[in-house]
């Protein structure tokens, strides 16, 4: 691995340190257990479920089903969910630490490939950065596809990089491992596989290695990696394709005003580090005001430089011409997986003599962020609440543990089916109920985890809201659980300051096992 460059001391002066006291590996270890202590509790604190969208709960609700691909997305996300929680309680607290070192290893992976481009101050610049900068932080909290893409996108290109520079089959196949698993979390993973093939095509210093066995044996290692749910993908009719390609409404002009979204949305999600990046300026006598920074100008000349060239603004480039010639709309999330090249970007247009002149600024920039933000949760916690929108303030954990506390008053027998035309509530009930049931999401098509005869055999719930949803309810739930055995009415009161209705109504169908068994085995 190259060394990291470093200005000597006597071209820097002696104001500032020339490099991090204990090594610059102790202060990105420091920052890293800041960021996943830090956003762990604030988020837990600031929150009352998991997301907004629902997607957390319905990770879990799909990985425990282990399924090789499910309806919307390849498995990836769903499966370690389902492992993170075979070790830790299913707690939302437990749920954002995996989001929190999911980030983590993304960052570190990012900090080993910054060793080839930036000074050791530089690289706790661009480290410190990802506490500003949203997809780094707050989108990256709401683990799902977008955010489960990510430390697979940096170790690809990590591996990548020791394959150009070390020529060794194992980075190569690693590389292949990383894009693969990149793929099994989403499919706009494909953009990476792409750049880094074009990059190596286009490249006067790799395109040499076209000749070796080394891009070859990354290409088979990916595709042995994908190659089961490639399998699963046909023989389910095509099902997650056929969900990508009915997102948006299939019109060249939704593509392209989507497509400015995506880079509005791009920009405006750098403009944090941007000013994390300004706290060093200081204008050098004969430079104009508004310049390239020299180390931007450095990039072309080496080949790692033009790799990075080609897989941060190059894949993002790559995304938005995907999108156009397939007419598809882009979702501004969809620049989450970029961000691991923004801030080294960003970190290589601080001079290194400011880097270090100025050492203290990005650490002292962390401390007052984190301290705004702790500030700010109890206000963030109340506007959510208040505001009360999508699926923030449903009392989902409170309706799985009395709909199971039911369940085994009346059947005596472990919960094993929760069903709903909400898919967040029968998602809820699979995270938050102990008995952990299997979801039925809206049908059996759906849901090929569970059939018929599994209902038949095991019983299952079915809830509605009440009274908004009860309208067809009755012959929903008849109709999927195959005869209704009981009925009961439940109603939560609303979490104290929360908007929306004052007390939560629902309707529990139920479904009896054909042998109900004892109670104590319940």
């Amino acid at each position: 691995m190259a060394e990291p460059r470093t200005e000597p001391v006597s071209a820097i002066g002696a104001r500032g340190l020339s490099s991090p006291p204990g090594g610059v590996s102790l202060w990105v270890l420091v920052l890293l257990a800041v960021y996943v202590g830090f956003w762990t509790i604030q988020r837990d604190f600031a929150q009352y479920n998991l997301d907004r969208h629902g997607d957390m709960v319905e990770n879990f609700a799909w990985g425990i089903t282990w399924q090789l691909g499910y309806q919307k997305h390849p498995p990836l996300f769903g499966w370690i969910t389902a492992l993170w929680f075979e070790i830790f309680p299913r707690t939302n607290a437990a749920y954002y630490l995996l989001s929190t070192v999911n980030m983590a290893v993304t960052a570190w992976a990012m900090w080993l490939v910054s060793r080839r481009f930036l000074t050791e101050w530089q690289q706790v610049i661009a480290v410190a950065m990802i506490f500003v900068m949203p997809p780094l932080s707050f989108h990256a909290l709401d683990y799902n596809a977008n955010a489960g893409m990510m430390p697979f996108w940096t170790l690809a290109f990590l591996f990548y990089l020791r394959t150009i520079e070390k020529q060794r089959l194992l980075d190569a196949c690693l590389t292949g491992l990383f894009c693969g698993l990149a793929m099994l979390a989403k499919y706009h993973s494909l953009v990476l596989a792409a750049s880094l093939a074009a990059h190596m095509i286009w490249d006067r210093e790799t395109r040499p290695l076209l000749k070796t066995a080394l891009p070859w044996a990354a290409t088979a290692v990916g595709a042995f990696v994908v190659a089961p749910h490639a399998w699963w993908v046909v023989q389910s009719g095509f099902r997650t394709v056929t969900y990508a390609a009915e997102q948006g409404d299939g019109t060249f002009i939704s593509a392209v005003g989507s497509a400015a979204d995506f880079f509005i949305a791009f920009l405006l999600y750098s403009l944090p580090g941007v000013i994390v990046a300004l706290l060093y300026w200081r204008k050098r006598p004969g430079r104009a005001i508004i310049s390239m920074p020299e180390g931007w100008r450095g990039l072309p000349a080496t080949v790692q430089g033009r790799a990075l060239l080609f897989i941060g603004p190059g894949s993002l480039v790559l995304t938005v011409v995907f999108a156009l010639v397939l007419s598809a709309q882009l979702s501004s999330l969809w620049v989450i997986p970029f961000f691991f090249t923004v801030p080294i970007l960003l970190a290589l247009a601080v001079a290194p003599g400011n880097a270090v002149h100025i050492w203290y600024a990005a650490p002292a920039a962390v401390i007052v962020f984190c301290a705004a933000m702790a500030a700010a949760t109890p206000w963030l916690r109340g506007d959510l609440l208040e505001r009360a929108t999508s699926n923030t303030v449903e009392p989902v954990a409170e309706l799985a543990g009395m709909v199971q506390e039911r369940w085994h008053e009346e059947t005596g027998s472990r919960l094993a089916i929760a069903a709903s035309p909400v898919d967040f509530l029968a998602n809820s009930l699979s995270f938050y109920a102990s008995d952990t049931p299997y979801a039925v999401e809206g049908n059996l098509d759906t849901s090929p985890w569970v059939t018929q005869a599994d209902i038949e055999r095991q019983g299952a719930v079915f809830i509605c809201r009440a009274p908004s949803d009860a309208s067809g309810c009755d012959a929903a739930a008849a109709g999927l659980l195959g005869r209704v055995d009981s009925t009961t009415e439940l109603t939560i009161p609303a979490v104290e300051g929360a908007g929306g209705p004052s007390r939560w109504g629902y309707t529990v169908f139920f479904r009896y096992p054909e042998t109900p068994a004892h109670a104590s085995e319940g």
